[in-house]
């Protein structure tokens, strides 16, 4: 059986999308599948990161609207399809109509619900107080909906890992930090060198400032650098708190029970990390054009020896993520729409 994934990565988009798909793609070649990957020609595509995890991908050039895209698309395919995944926020059911011609069943994955769906099933694993309306009016009657946290795609190291000593600070805005908050960071950190705070400072394959950022942690001993890391969860483990931005690794960090900042870095992340911060599962600090590496020295000072305020957080936080959901439950309903 074979299934296609089609999803982008790129220096403006960032990694989010292909890393989930990644990961959803490991978990359902171990249940037999054989899965490749489609992915527009764009700066910082990541294609030999996913080269490099086993998968086949072909690079189409940039589609101007959805019919071009699924044009592209189809000249990639040499045989029917069993499952077609889409992850894209720009394409909907013009592009996914199209591709029936080849994909006998159909996934998207989402977490805008601003435009209507042609798809068997629909995850979006954020968290919304309102999760089943949003799609009320822009999926089939047939399509199966997985909402929530309780299908988050958590690689299999979330799973794996044990509790560690939390004493440090993680800090990890995305695949490509395009507004450098990394480095503001690391300014932020340099102004709270008294309290001693060590630090793992994590970035993307296609971070454009990473020689720079591994420069300066190779100067200060509290620093740590990591570079597109597959050992998160440890690093989430070994952290007391930590400042990122939104997104998925929402979910991994409320899985691992971890404190954090958050900056939101696109407008898609801003509602979900509003109302995890009313849950008092994080502290939203607002958007990165808001920032300054004042403010962020700030916020991380106002909240590293607070242990009541930090251990309410981690509480919240995993509560929010069940044990033994995620990516095998979604892998679960996967096999059964295959079935059908």
């Amino acid at each position: 059986m074979k299934a296609v994934f089609r999803v982008d990565a790129s220096i403006q988009m960032g990694s989010g999308h292909l890393m989930r798909c990644l990961t959803l793609a490991h978990a359902l070649t171990k249940q037999g599948l054989n899965c490749t990957f489609i992915c527009q020609d764009l700066p910082g595509h990541l294609a030999e990161l996913t080269l490099a995890q086993g998968f086949e991908v072909e690079l189409s050039p940039p589609g101007t609207d959805e019919w071009t895209d699924a044009e592209h698309s189809l000249a990639s395919l040499t045989q029917d399809v069993n499952l077609l995944v889409v992850d894209h926020y720009l394409l909907g059911a013009s592009y996914t109509k199209r591709m029936r011609t080849k994909a006998r069943h159909i996934m998207v994955i989402d977490d805008l619900a601003n435009r209507r769906q042609d798809t068997d099933l629909l995850l979006d694993q954020n968290l919304f107080p309102n999760a089943e309306q949003r799609y009320a009016s822009l999926l089939p009657t047939t399509c199966q909906r997985l909402l929530g946290p309780g299908y988050a795609l958590l690689r299999p190291e979330f799973y794996q890992v044990s509790a560690m000593d939390r004493s440090r600070l993680l800090v990890n805005f995305g695949g490509t930090d395009p507004d450098h908050l990394t480095l503001m960071a690391l300014d932020a950190l340099e102004m709270l060198k008294p309290l001693g705070i060590e630090a793992d400072i994590v970035v993307g394959k296609a971070y454009q400032q990473a020689e720079l950022v591994r420069q300066r942690c190779a100067k200060e001993p509290l620093w740590q650098f990591h570079q597109q890391c597959d050992y998160m969860a440890k690093l989430m483990q070994s952290a007391k708190l930590m400042l990122g931005a939104g997104g998925s690794t929402h979910w991994e960090r409320c899985y691992s029970g971890l404190p954090a900042l958050v900056v939101t870095v696109a407008e898609n992340q801003r509602p979900s990390t509003e109302y995890l911060a009313q849950l008092g599962a994080c502290i939203w600090l607002g958007d990165a054009v808001n920032q300054t590496k004042e403010s962020i020295a700030l916020a991380i000072m106002d909240s590293w020896n607070d242990a009541a305020l930090l251990h309410q957080m981690a509480t919240r936080a995993s509560a929010l993520v069940p044990r033994d959901a995620g990516t095998p439950a979604v892998v679960r309903a996967i096999t059964e729409l295959m079935r059908s």
